[in-house]
């Protein structure tokens, strides 16, 4: 469950502009030995990272704090928009957890997706931590496993345009290659076969690249004053679990005071962990990866896989948790993989003249029958699927 605790409260008050919208927003965040600045700091970036969802948009920098007031008025926002005001209303401190309540005028931009009403599904794998010696100090050894934990119980409530449907028991790194990695001699890739395994449409897997623990500053006889900050640097990579494709990658790096005594071992599996600084830094870093799932995946047509033919219709493993309904129409990929003049792996796809349209549907998959003619049997098993634009 996670520490740093989500928004507890959004709404939209209505600005006359057509473009732009104020929103009301408050957040949460643990104070951690007495640092008011650090925790007014995360809950500030849990308010509007959550008011920004709305737009599609996302914080590219929290302005610097001084004396514990924000000073900056204008805050650059990443892809899609800008927030041109925003203003730290109030805040308090109840039982340890400090609550602010901000109000911010966000501007979207004209070429950002508007929200989908489909819903894709993302499996996620457990991420390998690559040195595993850094993880010594404190004994945080299963620290991957633990984050993505948290991310995919974020990722499971995430109000946007997908939701986590499986943590797979995989802990070996999936290569990041642009082209599938081949597993087999039907052409398979490990992130089809894993995504298949979890009936989703994508796959995320990740890596932990560094944790290791800074020196101290001292200043007296070599005695250390301050507490040694560590970090926390990963990398995520999103395949497309139809094609085995790399479709979106991004490195993450934060770090944070380590309070631990140096030879105290911490079980990341535990609340004192993430509600610790260095937990909460973690969490946050996982929030801002879901925010950027979420632009990216508002911007991707929903795409699903024939997994049966019949006679007169076929069967897609799509449904009513995706947002369908009886009525809507789909279109039908092909696609076929051959290998160019330089060795390297390539993929083609071609669209079927017939158009689908769904006649039965259930939770996770549907019925459709061709639209206009006679369901041709070009159409086999595994053909892709995709929901035709209005």
């Amino acid at each position: 469950m996670t520490r740093l605790l989500l928004i507890l409260c959004l709404y939209l008050s209505v600005n006359f502009s057509a473009s732009a919208q104020w929103f009301d927003a408050k957040g949460r965040a643990t104070v951690v030995n007495n640092d008011k600045d650090i925790a007014r700091n995360m809950a500030v970036q849990d308010a509007l990272q959550h008011a920004l969802l709305y737009t599609g948009a996302q914080v590219n920098s929290i302005s610097q704090l001084s004396n514990g007031l924000l000073n900056s008025d204008r805050f650059e926002v990443r892809s899609s928009g800008s927030v041109r005001n925003l203003m730290l209303v109030s805040e308090e401190i109840i039982d340890g957890v400090m609550t602010v309540q901000i109000r911010a005028d966000i501007m979207a931009s004209e070429s950002a997706c508007h929200a989908s009403t489909t819903t894709k599904y993302i499996a996620l794998t457990k991420f390998p931590l690559r040195n595993r010696q850094q993880a010594v100090n404190g004994a945080i050894f299963d620290i991957g496993s633990e984050s993505a934990q948290q991310l995919f119980e974020q990722m499971s409530v995430f109000k946007g345009s997908y939701v986590a449907s499986q943590l797979l028991p995989i802990s070996q790194l999936i290569a990041p290659h642009s082209q599938p990695f081949i597993t087999d001699q039907s052409n398979t890739s490990a992130p089809q076969l894993l995504a298949a395994q979890a009936d989703s449409q994508y796959l995320l897997t990740g890596e932990i690249h560094d944790v290791s623990l800074a020196k101290p500053t001292s200043k007296w006889f070599g005695m250390a004053s301050n507490n040694p900050l560590r970090q926390f640097i990963a990398s995520y990579t999103l395949f497309d679990g139809l094609t085995g494709e790399k479709v979106w990658s991004k490195r993450y790096s934060t770090q944070a005071p380590w309070t631990f005594e140096r030879t105290e071992k911490i079980d990341p599996a535990t609340q004192e962990f993430w509600s610790n600084v260095y937990g909460a830094s973690i969490v946050n870093q996982l929030k801002q990866l879901t925010n950027d799932l979420n632009i990216f995946m508002q911007c991707q047509n929903l795409r699903g896989q024939v997994i049966k033919v019949d006679n007169e219709f076929v069967t897609v493993n799509l449904g009513k948790r995706n947002g369908l309904k009886v009525g809507d129409e789909l279109v039908v990929h092909h696609v076929t993989q051959f290998t160019d003049s330089r060795g390297i792996l390539r993929q083609s796809t071609q669209i079927n003249d017939t158009t689908l349209q769904i006649r039965t549907i259930y939770n996770n998959h549907l019925e459709a029958i061709a639209k206009d003619s006679p369901l041709y049997g070009d159409i086999q098993s595994d053909a892709i699927v995709a929901l035709k634009p209005n």
